[in-house]
């Protein structure tokens, strides 16, 4: 094991490692301070409708990993919780059943929710419009009793405006 860990660590030098010649490492900052400036320049140039479409898109993204990834640190945990005795396989699929049928009922019981707190206030709504229809307005101070004849009405604003 002990050996495995050395002959690991000689193969994976790093950048910042004293066994790298101090030519490369300078050759390796000046690339990645090139291609930082490329892409300044890059960003510079873009329209600024294509730039935020694709921070809405990256912010998407990143958190469908984000919920990506809690969801397989859940299921590990999970997995890790079941007893020995039962194969890995079977207790990974097992919780991956019992944790997606809980997300389900979790997010049916709150459609369900907010579903009727929705059609409880239309209905309520409808009936306050319903019981106040008689109480609107019937006109400005200037408008007509509705018992007059839609003809004399006519014939007196015809006056007014001769």
């Amino acid at each position: 094991m002990a050996s495995a860990l050395i002959l690991h660590n000689i193969c994976c030098v790093s950048p910042y490692s004293p066994l790298l010649h101090s030519n490369s490492l300078l050759k390796s900052r000046k690339q990645s301070l090139l291609s930082d400036t490329q892409t300044r320049d890059l960003k510079i140039r873009k329209p600024r409708s294509f730039t935020v479409v694709y921070a809405a898109q990256s912010n998407f993204l990143k958190a469908v990993q984000t919920v990506w990834k809690v969801a397989k640190d859940g299921i590990e945990v999970g997995t890790n919780m079941v007893p020995e005795t039962v194969p890995r396989p079977v207790a990974r699929i097992s919780i991956t059943v019992v944790a997606l049928s809980v997300a389900l009922y979790v997010l049916k019981s709150f459609l369900s929710t907010a579903f009727f707190v929705l059609a409880t206030m239309g209905l309520a709504y409808f009936i306050y419009i319903a019981l106040n229809k008689d109480d609107r307005p019937k006109g400005g101070a200037d408008s007509t009793p509705t018992e007059e004849d839609p003809v004399e009405e006519a014939r007196r604003i015809m006056e007014k405006y001769k």
